[in-house]
């Protein structure tokens, strides 16, 4: 029975990496769904200013994100690797001190953002008229940045673990508190109610996520002797590529947020929706790729290559597939999906023009995603980081130079170059590293 049973080490590969991914994919959906959420019950309950202010305060918020989203993949990478091979002590060991990595990391991340929102608006072209909203919504955010990453990061070491499920349960219950916080408090209070309905749900999540920890995984009790150099050196050396990669998102984002300025509020309105939708289909993408690095990272350590190729072709298949079938989807229902977001006509125009014409290239972006989680789980980090970022920066220059002369248009006409060349890079990064790996 144990020969066949579906795990991320045994049985048909298969199963098990559906079986693994189904819930981690969730996750992601549940938690990007409440950022949708989010946009919506703005969009429909306030108006294209607050709408747009969202969507710039987000935008400079991840700025300040990205060392925790390092974090994450960083350590939960660390723990997959380590836990075919390590004792109940050594991952308490490794868990606390990914912890306390994160805990002071958050706090110093908090400070500089209450000093540097305003003047990051300011940069990246926030329109004047809803910079006090903006800020608004950044302060009460920020609130709770604290405990959201210490709570990002325990849901990752948990999933590095082998268990999706209890990080997808832990997902769905802050999100369904902040969607009713969000119905009961933005009315009232605008896009404070919304940010405060987010920080409280944070919060929410981090006594729980750590309640589990202490019951399951964390076996052995806090001693200050346990922090270790060594650990903290591994960490750095997984976490680093990943926050770099992590940080090119804020990056590409403001550039973008800045071409938009010049454009309007309207633009800066339907971009965010159509935005959010993308973003809200590539999770299942997102969540597919980091399933596969646990894969990769936890069968490469128990000495099974070939059950680590079955498991990327499975990957590929699989991929395939779900990036043609939401390409037609956003194709045909472009506009009734910018509707649930917004009755400004003029942003639902410039959301369902970007959103329907962006997806066309959503299997590129998908296959790009499996061939740097093969790169990942490998550990080859460098060669990810060429690839992610050589993709990133390949889209970055091809809006700065299509936008201003084709205006709007020059967003999606950026993504037919950029998504091609990032897959053809991450193959060839992925070729390069299976040479390397069999000298």
């Amino acid at each position: 029975m144990s020969d066949t049973k579906p795990t991320l080490l045994a049985g048909p590969v298969r199963p098990a990496l559906l079986a693994f991914a189904g819930p981690m994919i969730l996750t992601m959906v549940a938690t990007q769904l409440y950022t949708v959420v989010d946009t919506m019950i703005i969009g429909l309950c306030l108006d294209a200013n607050a709408l747009a202010a969202v969507s710039n305060a987000s935008t400079a918020l991840l700025v300040f994100l990205f060392v925790s989203g390092g974090m994450e993949l960083g350590g939960g990478l660390l723990l997959a690797a380590k836990r075919p091979t390590a004792t109940p002590r050594e991952l308490s060991a490794v868990i606390y001190n990914l912890l306390f990595i994160d805990v002071v990391l958050g706090l110093i991340m908090t400070a500089g953002a209450f000093l540097g929102i305003e003047g990051l608006l300011r940069l990246i072209h926030t329109p004047a008229e809803i910079i006090p909203q903006a800020v608004t919504y950044s302060r009460f955010y920020l609130v709770g940045l604290p405990f959201l990453m210490v709570y990002d990061l325990s849901k990752q070491l948990i999933m590095g673990c082998g268990d999706s499920k209890t990080p997808l349960f832990a997902v769905l219950g802050t999100s369904v508190l902040n969607i009713l916080l969000d119905l009961a408090l933005v009315g009232p209070f605008g896009v404070a109610g919304a940010a405060a309905a987010t920080s409280f749900s944070q919060v929410v999540g981090f006594v729980f996520i750590l309640w589990y920890l202490h019951r399951t995984l964390l076996t052995e009790p806090f001693r200050f002797s346990m922090l270790d150099r060594r650990y903290a050196l591994e960490t750095f050396r997984l976490s680093a590529p990943n926050a770099l990669q992590q940080a090119s998102a804020p990056v590409g984002s403001m550039i973008k947020q800045g071409l938009l300025g010049g454009i309007g509020v309207a633009a800066i309105a339907g971009f965010s929706c159509a935005s959010k939708i993308s973003t809200l289909l590539l999770m299942p993408v997102a969540g597919s790729a980091q399933a596969l690095v646990f894969f990769i990272a936890q069968n490469i350590a128990a000495g099974q290559p070939d059950r680590v190729r079955d498991g990327v072709r499975q990957a590929r298949g699989m991929m395939l597939i779900y990036g043609l079938t939401m390409s037609a989807g956003c194709i045909l229902l472009a506009r009734p999906l910018m509707q649930l977001f917004t009755a400004d006509a003029s942003a639902i125009a410039y959301g369902a023009l970007l959103l329907s014409r962006q997806s066309i290239v959503y299997t590129f972006t998908g296959m790009r995603h499996i061939q740097e989680a093969g790169l990942r789980g490998r550990q080859q980090m460098g060669l990810y980081l060429v690839s992610n970022l050589g993709s990133t920066a390949a889209d970055l220059l091809a809006c700065v130079a299509l936008v201003p002369l084709l205006g709007y248009s020059g967003f999606y006409f950026a993504s037919f170059f950029s998504a091609p060349f990032g897959f053809l890079l991450a193959t060839l990064c992925l070729w390069i590293g299976s040479r390397r790996a069999a000298v």
